[in-house]
Parts: structure tokens; C-alpha cells; sequence
């Protein structure tokens, strides 16, 4: 049982400041409401001085003990806040601070080292964020041309299907079955914001509908989108029919250099979308037959490293390749860092105008 004060609902507010003030509200329980009457847990018996105190307000207060209420769980700030207090302080320092959360899926990396405290590093995310049911771990790069990163379950509820909502989109994601990453959604929304209402836009690797969705929901525009994974477009047709769309988002299942050529796509393009940094520079002739005769807007992602400026790489490389296939670039529209995407490696996008 938890002792209460059973206030009236239109002096509740100025009551409880005064139970904080004198360190009386019992903050492990919720306040219940009960008619036109409040009853708040109380931490302690109310003194003498401190009800002459309340009642000054114009109300008769009573205490009495009140049972079923609801009991707030308290969290830590971080998974680091639990497991400081269980590793020494040198495997503290090789925890995962960043991780990627889709849906109700956390995705940790966790290092070699460590991996001995795996379900101790997963009960940490668990119990730190509420949001959180299931935690699995990197055990590979994301690569090859279906882009599925390998991933290990550790704790919480064994599944690999979940609902990530972005800007007001429902998006149905397996993570063992398509590429999908959180840390891109600004980019996504950047490049929805930039199309205009009638345009066609062809998205040549377009996985779950990340770009193609945001665009339909913002303008009533036409977005081709390709994707070599089967299981990456049947999961873009469910979205399709999770979400309201102002635009028409056309899914195709194949190779994008078949695609294009079979399903009548040349020349028809206003926008080109290539997110494949890594293999998207050998597509590039693909987005240049895409386009229309003349001309729009390719947005070109690639991974970029070493010594220089990136966004001078990447504009070389995108000019280079256009030339080659008999366009040229009007105009470098925009050059941006993504993300870090390794030690001294970026991934980037440029947005060129091609005629």
C-alpha cells in the first residue's frame, strides 16, 4: 500500500508543487485520477506545518492509503550509465557509444574483444531504452550488390522484422533481407524536398523505398524504383500500401541495366537517384541513357578517402564518367558529406546538373 493525499483536480497543480517543495511527492508512482479528485503517492506522512501549509490554498486535503497504482520505471540515461558499474575501466573504454536503432531494433558493433559481454552490453540496451525489444550485433560489413550487412541476435525479442516511422513515414524493414540505414534519413528528405510536382524520377538501387517514398508523400510525382533484391521490393510494395502517397512510386525487381532497357526507361528520367556508393560510378551510363534528351539532375553517392578533398574526388569522378557516355555537367548543383563511413573515409553525394 502507498500512502495518498486525495486533493480535487482544480488545486491538484498548486498542491503537488508544494508536496516537491517539501520533498513529499513519491516520484516511483503515477498520480491516479478518480472522479473530480487526484490521489498522489505520497514518500512520507505529511507533518503538521506542512498540511497547515497546503490546506492555506482553500482545500481540505486527506491522506489514506491507496492501493493499484502504477508504478513508473525509472531508467538510466545510457546503456553506458548500467554498465559502467560492470567492466573495468579499460573495457569501458572500447564500449559501443554510437549504435543504429530501426524500429524496435537496436544494431550494435560490438568489438572482438568484448564479445565474451555481449548479452551483458545487450540486457544494458535494453534496459536503458524503453523504445528498444530486440538487440543484435554487426558481424560483417554491408556488401555486394544486395547490400545486407550480417548481423548476430543477442537479447530481447528474436526477430528481424520491425516498423521504422521517418518524418511521417511508416517504413516495414527486415534487416536480414534489405539495406536500410537510419543514419541517411536527412538525406533522404533533402532530396524529396528538390522535386518538383510532375516529375519523373528513376531511382536505380532503391532498396526499401527510402528516397522513393519520401517523394511520393511530398509531391505528386512519378519515382521508378529499381532494385536488384527481390525481398528488398516486395518489402517497398508493403510500404507502398502503409502509406499515403500524393505521388505514383513504380516498383521493378531486377538489374537496373535491364530494367531501364526492357521496361521502355530511357530518356525518360527529370532525376536520377544512384545510392550505391561503392558501385555507383559503374552505373553511371546507365543514369546517363536514363535522363531525358535534355538533360536533369543526377544525385551521385560514392565513398570517398585518402588524401585530398573529398568533395573535389567525387566531382571528378562524376564529371569523368558523364563525358564518357556523350553528356556533359552543366552545373555542380551541390557537393555534401554524408557521414563518416570508416576512419579518414566519407561517404558523398553530389547533385549534378547533366545536359
Amino acid at each position: 500500500m502507498v500512502l495518498c493525499l486525495k486533493v480535487p483536480k482544480k488545486a491538484a497543480e498548486e498542491i503537488r508543487k508544494l508536496l516537491l517543495q517539501f520533498d513529499l511527492l513519491n516520484t516511483t508512482f503515477r498520480i491516479k485520477s478518480q472522479e473530480d479528485w487526484l490521489l498522489i503517492p505520497l514518500s512520507r506522512e505529511i507533518q503538521e506545518t506542512e498540511k497547515a501549509e497546503i490546506e492555506s490554498l482553500g482545500v481540505a486535503i486527506k491522506t489514506l492509503p491507496c492501493g493499484l497504482l502504477e508504478k513508473i520505471r525509472t531508467r538510466p540515461n545510457s546503456h553506458l550509465e548500467i554498465l559502467e558499474k560492470h567492466v573495468s575501466k579499460e573495457e569501458f573504454s572500447l564500449l559501443p557509444r554510437s549504435f543504429d536503432t530501426i524500429g524496435d531494433i537496436a544494431i550494435v558493433e560490438i568489438p572482438e574483444s568484448m564479445w565474451d559481454k555481449r548479452e551483458l552490453i545487450a540486457k544494458a540496451f535494453l534496459d536503458a531504452y524503453a523504445n528498444i525489444k530486440s538487440v543484435f550485433a554487426k558481424t560483417g560489413k554491408v556488401n555486394g550488390i544486395t547490400r545486407i550487412r550480417p548481423v548476430s541476435f543477442i537479447a530481447g525479442e528474436n526477430k528481424t522484422k520491425t516498423i521504422h516511422k521517418e518524418y511521417g513515414l511508416r517504413f516495414a524493414i527486415d534487416i536480414t533481407k534489405a539495406y536500410f540505414s537510419p543514419r541517411l534519413s536527412e538525406e533522404h528528405t533533402r532530396i524529396a524536398s528538390l522535386v518538383q510536382p510532375g516529375e519523373i524520377v528513376v531511382d536505380l538501387f532503391c532498396g526499401i523505398g527510402p528516397f522513393a517514398l519520401p517523394i511520393a508523400k511530398r509531391v505528386a510525382a512519378t519515382v521508378h524504383a529499381i532494385d536488384i533484391n527481390p525481398e528488398a521490393i516486395e518489402l517497398l510494395k508493403e510500404n507502398l500500401r502503409l502509406n499515403k502517397l500524393l505521388g505514383k512510386v513504380i516498383p521493378y525487381a531486377g538489374d537496373c541495366r535491364d530494367v531501364v532497357e526492357k521496361k521502355q526507361l530511357l530518356g525518360v528520367a527529370d532525376r536520377v537517384i544512384m545510392n550505391l556508393p561503392g558501385y555507383a560510378i559503374s552505373f553511371l551510363d546507365v543514369a546517363c541513357k536514363t535522363l531525358k534528351k535534355e538533360g536533369g539532375v543526377i544525385h551521385f553517392f560514392e565513398f570517398v578517402g585518402g588524401e585530398g578533398s573529398p568533395e573535389e574526388k567525387i566531382v571528378e569522378d562524376v564529371t569523368r564518367e558523364i563525358l564518357k557516355n556523350h553528356r556533359s555537367v552543366l552545373k555542380v548543383l551541390n557537393v555534401r558529406k554524408v557521414r563518416m563511413s570508416a576512419p579518414r573515409q566519407w561517404q558523398m553525394v553530389a547533385d549534378v546538373l547533366v545536359k
